[in-house]
């Protein structure tokens, strides 16, 4: 006598598995389908993955959450599945940053197919340009300009007497590392709401994080307030991660930052040591080594690793869905794996120096992508720069 378990019960069962479970059980009979692909479970499931809390059923249309999830998904493997006679290049005249490049849109949750690649970073004259990837050709591409300070000013908070080189704000915003240039000095974390509205002659609420001489350091994309330090000896033969988890607890009236250290290990002596650094899940490190990418546990296990590069790995990209290595002739895509299964990060599409006629007199200084565009920033012996934009013909 076949057993029928109540459709909450089911449902119930069902919010403990991920995509692949989920989809499995939906082929059992047709109840075990009905409940599967619901919204409820499917609206779970997209939760846990993005920040879609302000995604409401009005954004969503006629489609289902199961039919979002999956669209977004599928957004994400684009890069995964690509080949390199999939993407079109096109290389900008020479243009002079002071910053970073940035995304100024991509990856957004949206039902659309066709999605804008737009980029943007801030030139001398202190303007704010963006380039659209996708229609970027001969010219400099500037499409929008924003003069700064316009940009109305929010807050303004003394965080050290002295220059300030690392500063990352965690994926909920809800705290801001900042690390200073002297390296007798702890690293900080900060409380962002105590830096949006500072209480009048009092400090931001924050804690340090007791290791000296920070190197790098990255927020877990997926495990709320934890943080991975790089600490480095000034010799630079010593390199070790540290593993931070962050609470606040009130005493007495007062909010206290605690943070409490979850695992650590040191790199082996015999390898190069690491320049770039970036995290996964909250339980995985990804770090080069030479011309090496290595994947570790935070507890210093040696996961996986990768040598697609024969020269020195010289930039490198992180994000939960992507990682982007880049020598002095190529770029290479990583994946990461749904659900933390194995292999962890998969090798995928690999880049060869298409824009060498372009830019013989030029490095790669940095490297981003979305779900679908990749971009290098080329810098030049004369201090200009060149951007090479990768977009997936669709």
């Amino acid at each position: 006598m076949e057993i029928r378990l109540p459709d909450l019960a089911l449902k119930r069962i069902f919010s403990f598995l991920d995509l692949f479970g989920l989809l499995q059980v939906s082929q059992v009979n047709k109840h075990w389908n009905r409940i599967a692909d619901s919204d409820y479970l499917w609206r779970s499931l997209s939760l846990q993955r993005w920040d879609c809390s302000n995604f409401t059923y009005q954004h969503l249309g006629t489609h289902t959450w199961k039919q979002f999830f999956l669209h977004q998904r599928r957004k994400e493997l684009r890069l995964a599945l690509a080949q390199p006679r999939n993407f079109i290049y096109k290389v900008t005249k020479n243009i002079a940053f002071e910053t970073q490049l940035a995304y100024l849109s991509g990856n957004s949750l949206t039902m659309d197919e066709q999605e804008k690649s737009i980029i943007c970073s801030v030139s001398p004259k202190q303007e704010l340009c963006a380039w659209d990837v996708q229609e970027v050709g001969d010219a400099a591409g500037d499409i929008y300009t924003f003069t700064l300070p316009g940009l109305r000013d929010v807050s303004k908070v003394t965080a050290f007497q002295y220059g300030i080189v690392l500063l990352h704000c965690s994926p909920d915003k809800k705290w801001v590392f900042a690390c200073g240039t002297y390296s007798r000095t702890l690293p900080q974390v900060f409380l962002t709401e105590s830096l949006l509205r500072p209480s009048e002659g009092s400090a931001p609420l924050s804690t340090f994080l007791p290791h000296k001489l920070c190197a790098s350091a990255c927020w877990a994309p997926k495990v709320k307030n934890r943080i991975t330090l790089m600490s480095q000896s000034s010799t630079g033969k010593k390199t070790e991660f540290i593993t931070f988890d962050l609470t606040t607890k009130k005493t007495g009236g007062q909010t206290v930052i605690q943070a409490h250290e979850v695992a650590s290990f040191q790199v082996a002596a015999h390898l190069k040591c690491p320049i770039w650094m970036g995290a996964s899940d909250g339980y995985m490190i990804v770090f080069t080594s030479g011309p090496y990418l290595l994947l570790f546990s935070i507890t210093g296990f040696l996961l996986q690793r990768f040598e697609d590069h024969q020269a020195a790995i010289n930039n490198f990209w992180v994000d939960p869905c992507y990682v982007l290595t880049t020598s002095e002739n190529s770029v290479h895509v990583y994946v990461w794996e749904e659900g933390g299964r194995h292999p962890y990060l998969r090798s995928c599409c690999h880049l060869e120096n298409t824009w060498h006629d372009h830019t013989t007199d030029s490095c790669i200084s940095s490297v981003m992508c979305d779900n679908a565009s990749i971009v290098l920033r080329l810098r030049k012996v004369s201090d200009s720069s060149i951007l090479v934009m990768y977009s997936l013909n669709t």
